[in-house]
């Protein structure tokens, strides 16, 4: 399982003293005992790590949006964690291949505003944790907007 991958490279970073590795998987470990603590006998799913880590992605991007041109070093950390925990995600789909499963999606007549969130709706589990969930909002209206 996906955890137990994080786990052992969590354990190795630490071994070997390797401070980027550990400090890139901490959150996760700690979204994973939070996971598991919420409920007694919960065990986390793959799907459930790799929410946690599209969260923590996403933290961390808004982290150098913050840092930018104030503390480029918390940036440049913030880029090595991306490039850590990118490594845990499933291939990740570009926006022509997520363009094809909204196009697939669409089986209605109109373009209206309740057709688009019963598109974003049936796109979303066939992409999630590999495409970027703040993307799709646009995806659709683009599509939408070539149908009329």
């Amino acid at each position: 399982m996906l955890k137990d991958d994080i786990r052992n490279d969590f354990t190795n970073a630490r071994k070997t003293g390797d401070h980027k590795t550990k400090d890139a998987l901490e959150a996760i470990i700690a979204d994973i005992l939070k996971r598991e603590k919420s409920e007694a006998g919960h065990i986390v799913t793959d799907a459930e790590v790799i929410d946690g880590i599209g969260k923590e992605i996403k933290v961390q991007r808004e982290v150098i949006e913050f840092s930018k041109g104030k503390a480029d070093d918390k940036a440049a950390e913030a880029e090595g964690k991306i490039e850590i925990l990118s490594k845990y995600l499933p291939k990740q789909l570009s926006e022509e291949e997520v363009t094809e499963i909204i196009r697939k999606a669409d089986v209605y007549e109109d373009a209206s505003p309740r057709t688009k969130g019963m598109i974003i709706k049936a796109v979303m589990p066939q992409i999630a944790g590999k495409f970027d969930k703040a993307k799709v909002n646009g995806l659709v209206e683009k599509h939408l907007a070539s149908k009329q």
